[in-house]
């Protein structure tokens, strides 16, 4: 596009002088504008070739009469209607704004009248359209050109205009009288006459420009007024000219006047309802079309092909109001359609049967709501959950639940839980329900005891075996089983259909329109409450639950949550919640719904069956019952192997809690890490109540480069014991720092937000957790110095050491050959003595095994000659904090003296 515009000046140069288009598009291929660009250039709009043109300054017109330009052209119909509310610049040109589309949105759920919207139109210009093909009963008038071909003999074309007497003069054969005749006689007498008049000739005949008429449009109309127009002009296509109707006119009794006289009326609706363009008359000079306003108007809402509000004309009753609209959908509940009517000053209701639609009448300001069927499918079984094909089901007398799940590969999802099904049902009219546990695989293998009988409108629940979604993508089979996208939404419409099913009885009316987030929450909160129903001991684990990212989609979290918001509002005949909870050694701890008959196994493989660690000789219910107004607590234990294994019938109640207690001395993975000089470095795997001593000789004991006395031992309880007490320092530390600020106590030249900061800094450093030990003692043999292991221990023995750090506020910091006839002192001279601000006082020894030796150094109290430093030991020499240097000291004791002085003064003075 550059390059043409570059290009451009070229072709309007050859523009001045060329004679014809095809002279212009040879010169234009001379200069390197080909001929795709100069068609590119007519296919531009109007208004972008004339900017172009004043650009270059280049006279668009000469191109215009070569007819080079196809905006230009005679023969194309510009657009001329366009929505209300557009508006024009000064070429013409409509300018629509970005948020037309706004401005005309209308509330969907507002019927709106019938039609209006189609002629809802802006004229832009009045100017005829010509290039119709023109109708063979077209009757011929004043100022109509007519294009006619002479060929025999010779050949001569005319474009001949009929003249104010209605004659059209052919050279050489004169006038003929034309004016009233339709267009095909009109051509019959003209190829008549020059075939008889003008030997060896013959004619072909074609209507030219058309003339213009003036209409007028008056009533209701968008811009009622005079048009002139093209004589091809109906009475739609005026409509559609003056911008359409009112909001108040008339579609059902549109009137063409004709000097004084109404000749015909139009009724829209056949023309927008049943396409019959019968009534539409081409108009002629001076006639005018007239939209009184409208009659009688009754709305039609609800299951109805085209909801609308529609005009009445012959319609009397209801059937053939109903027919206006389009019939009723197949999701109309005819029996109860009901109109609301104004009668006698009174708002009344009807509720009818449209059965009896053709024997009811309506009237003007009628409502008519056709109501939709109720969204509840009847006779039929809800499956749900890891299902391969999860929907409803037609119900039968006799079903059962291998009639639904037919096959554990076909019927049911790769993670699909074989142990754990639940059926939903619904107990009575108060919609309470009752839950019956089944085994998935045992159902569907036909085992009667689990292939449970089904009702009508029972649901059936197939949960995940995963509770984390993670761990449900790594099943190997999703890798090789591609579901479209279709599918997996149907699925996702399906469980949140099926969740709302349970929200829906729970929640108030002006409660169901609350966003996604609102409900979201609402079940948080419902999950925060259940689990406030059981001790403490549960609250905790639930939280523990909840730190899964993102629960699986049909883990036991996302589909139980609905049904036991249920329960939660539902009482036992006993007066309990049907609610248990299950703990301890299982896979999915946490709250559960008491099915019918329900025993401890049951509760076992609700909860995804035991752990590895679980205890089977002894389990333990703890149940709460109100006895005489009291409460009471009894704790049942029982042999879980034989509850499991069904010799032994463990019952269950509402609010029960089950613990599944874990092996004694269990431990699932017990690791210690030793590293450095041992002669087989690596991760130990340890019984509880092992020894570092024993740990040791399995792994072959040191080696001769071993550092022993610079072994670092480190715990992970430790650790967290050191972060909690950092914490607290950094919190009590802060506490002072912003009691000092209030109460101008603040000695320290940084500001509480700096202070603040550094304490955050302190508080975000890594512990150590070193547990400060002997090692040469420990291998010694001593048993009262010995470490028991736990979980995470590591042991670091470092490689053989002869030196001796220093560092902190000395001269030069540095590291030097261990020398036994040399004390700290002797070091501290090595690395160039302390600094003006070291403190002396406190210097201190970190010996090879982390321990810490205050040392004191000269005065009469030395302890200096008797420190007894090894190798492998750090000097370090701390900063003076309240260091004050020589200058400040003079200023504050002159100053402490001159105040001195100053009370000694008036002191003498009294």
């Amino acid at each position: 596009m550059r390059r043409f515009y570059i290009n451009f000046w070229l072709v309007a140069a050859l523009l001045l002088t060329s004679l014809s288009v095809f002279s212009i598009t040879a010169q234009a291929q001379v200069a390197g504008v080909t001929p795709q660009q100069l068609e590119q250039f007519k296919q531009l709009p109007r208004a972008q070739q004339e900017m172009l043109a004043r650009q270059y300054g280049f006279d668009l017109s000469l191109l215009d009469s070569q007819g080079g330009l196809s905006g230009n052209k005679t023969n194309e119909d510009p657009q001329t209607i366009f929505p209300r509310g557009t508006t024009f610049d000064e070429n013409g040109d409509p300018v629509i704004p970005q948020d037309v589309a706004a401005q005309f949105e209308e509330d969907e759920g507002v019927p709106q009248p019938f039609g209006y919207k189609l002629f809802a139109g802006e004229p832009s210009t009045f100017a005829q359209v010509t290039g119709a093909p023109v109708p063979s009963n077209y009757v011929i008038g004043v100022g109509d050109k007519l294009q006619i071909q002479l060929y025999g003999k010779e050949s001569k074309s005319h474009e001949l205009v009929v003249d104010r007497q209605g004659r059209v003069t052919i050279p050489n054969l004169g006038p003929i009288q034309v004016s009233g005749l339709t267009f095909d006689k009109m051509r019959d007498l003209v190829q008549h006459e020059v075939s008889q008049r003008l030997i060896g000739m013959q004619a072909a005949v074609s209507m030219g420009e058309l003339r213009s008429i003036q209409i007028f449009v008056m009533g209701e109309a968008h811009k009622p007024g005079a048009y002139t127009v093209s004589s091809l002009t109906t009475m739609t296509q005026a409509l559609f000219v003056s911008g359409g109707v009112s909001d108040i006119a008339s579609l059902r009794n549109v009137q063409l006047k004709r000097d004084g006289e109404t000749i015909a009326t139009l009724d829209l609706y056949d023309f927008l309802i049943h396409g019959n363009m019968a009534g539409d008359r081409v108009l002629q000079s001076g006639d005018m079309v007239f939209i009184p306003s409208r009659g009688e108007m009754v709305t039609v809402q609800g299951e109805v092909v085209r909801p609308a509000i529609y005009e009445l004309k012959d319609e009397k009753n209801l059937a053939q109001v109903l027919e206006l609209a389009g019939g009723v959908l197949p999701t109309a509940y005819k029996k109860a359609t009901r109109i609301e009517r104004v009668r006698d000053g009174r708002r009344l209701v009807s509720t009818v049967d449209l059965a009896n639609a053709k024997s009811l009448t309506v009237a003007d300001g009628d409502n008519v709501d056709v109501p939709a069927v109720s969204n509840e499918i009847v006779d039929s079984v809800m499956l749900v959950g890891a299902v391969a094909r999860p929907g409803y089901y037609e119900f039968n007398e006799g079903m059962r639940v291998s009639d639904v799940l037919s096959d554990i590969k076909t019927s049911l999802l790769s993670y699909a839980d074989l142990g754990y099904g639940l059926i939903v049902r619904e107990r009575d009219q108060r919609r309470n329900v009752e839950l019956h546990q089944f085994d998935v695989a045992a159902a569907i293998n036909g085992d009667a005891e689990h292939n449970k009988p089904l009702q009508s409108h029972d649901q059936l629940v197939i949960f995940s075996r995963y509770e984390d979604k993670r761990l449900q993508n790594l099943q190997l089979t999703d890798w090789i089983v591609s579901e479209t996208e279709k599918e997996r939404r149907e699925r996702a419409q399906l469980l949140k259909d099926y969740r709302q099913n349970y929200l829906r009885g729970l929640v108030a009316e002006q409660q169901r329109e609350l966003t996604e987030s609102e409900d979201e929450s609402q079940e948080s909160e419902a999950q925060q409450e259940l689990q406030g129903l059981f001790t403490q001991r549960s609250l905790d684990e639930n939280l523990e639950k909840m730190k899964i990212e993102e629960y699986a989609e049909y883990s036991r979290n996302n589909l139980l949550e609905p049904i036991l918001t249920r329960l939660r509002h539902q009482f036992t005949e006993s007066g309990n919640l049907p609610l248990v909870y299950v703990a301890g050694e299982v896979k999915y701890p946490g709250v559960y719904p008491l099915v019918e008959n329900a025993d401890a196994s049951d509760l076992v493989a609700a909860a995804g069956g035991l752990k590895e660690s679980a205890h089977l000789a002894r389990a333990e219910i703890t149940r709460t019952q109100v006895k005489n107004g009291e409460t009471v607590t009894d704790y049942l234990s029982f042999n879980l192997f034989d509850a499991l294994m069904g010799k032994d019938s463990v019952p269950v109640k509402g609010r029960d809690s089950l613990n599944v207690f874990a092996i004694p001395d269990w431990q699932n993975t017990l690791e210690v890490t030793l590293e450095g000089e041992v002669r087989f470095p690596g991760k130990y795997t340890i019984r509880r109540g092992e020894t570092l001593t024993a740990l040791i000789e399995r792994a072959g004991g040191l080696t001769q480069y071993a550092f022993a006395r610079g072994a670092v031992f480190t715990r992970d309880e430790l650790k967290e014991l050191e972060r909690q007490r950092m914490q607290s320092l950094a919190r009590e530390l802060q506490h002072e720092v912003a009691t000092n600020s209030i109460t101008g106590n603040n000695q320290s030249s940084m500001s509480y937000s700096q202070t603040r900061q550094l304490l955050q800094d302190l508080m975000e450093v890594e512990p150590v957790g070193r547990l400060v030990i002997d090692l040469p003692y420990i291998m010694s043999g001593s048993l009262n110095s010995d470490i028991q292991l736990k979980d995470g221990d590591r042991l670091v023995i470092p490689a053989q050491r002869n030196t001796i750090n220093v560092i902190g506020e000395v001269q030069l910091a540095s590291s030097f050959l261990y020398d036994g006839s040399l004390n700290v002192e002797d070091y501290l001279r090595r690395a160039g003595g302390t600094r003006k601000k070291a403190d002396e006082e406190r210097i201190f020894v970190v010996k090879a095994n982390g321990a810490v030796e205050m040392v004191e150094l000269g005065g009469w109290f030395s302890m200096a000659s008797n420190n007894r430093l090894e190798p492998g030991d750090t000097i370090v020499v701390p900063l003076d904090t309240e260091y004050t240097n020589n200058m400040e000291l003079w200023r504050d004791a002159t100053q402490i003296l001159y105040q001195i002085g100053v009370a000694l003064a008036a002191l003498t003075a009294i």
